[in-house]
C-alpha cells in the first residue's frame, strides 16, 4: 500500500475472514440494531448505467434476507456500521495498522466511515464512484471490482462537481468501458485500496458474498469537495477550477470559498 497511496489501487491480505464481527449471523443482528434508514435492502440484478433498486420486500425481517443472502435475490447494505461501538472499535484498530502509510502521504484520517455488503451470487454494484478513500476487506464469497481511473471520459468533470452538492455518484455507462477496465478479482482473504473517487463497478461470483468497506477522508480531499461543489459559482465570475485538483495540490482558495458559499446557503 505504501507504494500505491494515495493515487493507484493495491491489493492487499488481511486476517478478517473469521471474525465473529463479520458472520451473517452477526450482521444479521447489527442490521436490527442500526436505524432503519441505514439499512438498504436493494435488488442483485442492477445494470452498469442503472441505478441502485431498492427492495421494499415487504414483511421479510431485514435479518432474514441477510441469514438466506445465498437464494434472497437482494443484497444488503449496513451503512455506517461505526455507530455500534463493538464494530468502531475494529475500524479504528484497522485504520491504526494503516496510518503509517497515509499519516505520512495524506495527514491525518478524518470522518471514518465503513459499510458492510451481503450480496445474492452474481450481485452486479453498478458503476459509480465514491469521494473517499476505501479499502475493501473481501470476507466471504469471491467478487471482481473494476476500477478506472479518475478523469474523463469515465469520471466526468461536471458530474464529480455535481456529486459535492447533491450526492449523487452514479455514472453513465458506455459498453467500450468494459474492456477498459483494471479488474481486481477478489477471494476472501483479499483486500483491495480504491483511490479516491476513482470509478469502479463490482460482480459477486457464484457463492454468496460479504464485504467490510473502510472508507475515510484527508484535509486534502475534503479541501477538494469544498472546491468542486463551489466550482460551477467560481467559474461562472472567472475564479473556478479548469479541471480537478490532483494530489498533493490543494486547492486552498477555491476550498475556502467552498466553506464561505456553504455558511450562506449557497450551496
Amino acid at each position: 500500500m505504501s507504494g500505491a497511496y494515495p493515487l493507484a489501487p493495491a491489493v492487499l491480505r488481511h486476517g478478517l475472514v473469521d471474525h465473529p464481527l463479520l458472520t451473517l449471523s452477526a450482521l444479521a443482528e447489527a442490521a436490527d440494531e442500526l436505524p432503519a434508514e441505514h439499512v438498504e435492502r436493494r435488488i442483485a440484478d442492477a445494470v452498469n448505467g442503472g441505478e441502485f433498486a431498492m427492495d421494499a420486500a415487504a414483511g421479510t425481517p431485514i435479518a432474514d434476507t441477510i441469514r438466506a443472502i445465498g437464494t434472497s435475490g437482494n443484497w444488503v447494505m449496513l451503512r455506517f456500521v461505526q455507530q455500534l461501538p463493538r464494530y468502531r472499535a475494529l475500524l479504528h484498530a484497522l485504520m491504526a495498522e494503516i496510518e503509517g502509510v497515509t499519516g505520512a502521504k495524506t495527514g491525518p484520517w478524518r470522518t471514518l466511515k465503513a459499510f458492510v455488503f451481503i450480496s445474492a451470487p452474481g450481485t452486479l454494484t453498478p458503476f459509480h464512484f465514491d469521494a473517499e478513500y476505501n479499502i475493501l476487506f473481501q470476507i466471504a464469497g469471491d467478487k471482481d471490482f473494476a476500477t478506472y481511473p479518475p478523469e474523463p471520459p469515465f469520471l466526468p468533470f461536471d458530474r464529480r462537481e455535481a456529486h459535492h452538492r447533491d450526492g449523487d455518484n452514479m455514472l453513465p455507462w458506455h459498453p467500450e468501458y468494459q474492456a477498459l477496465a483494471t479488474v481486481h478479482p477478489l477471494m476472501p482473504g483479499d483486500a483491495l485500496y480504491v483511490p479516491h473517487a476513482a470509478p469502479h463497478w463490482v460482480r459477486a461470483g457464484s457463492r454468496p458474498s460479504v464485504s467490510l468497506s473502510l472508507t475515510w477522508q484527508s484535509d486534502w480531499s475534503l479541501a477538494t469537495g469544498e472546491a468542486l461543489a463551489v466550482n460551477p459559482l467560481l467559474r461562472a465570475v472567472g475564479l473556478g477550477l479548469s479541471r480537478p485538483p490532483v494530489w498533493p495540490r490543494r486547492p486552498a482558495l477555491q476550498a475556502l470559498a467552498g466553506r464561505a458559499a456553504r455558511r450562506v446557503g449557497l450551496l
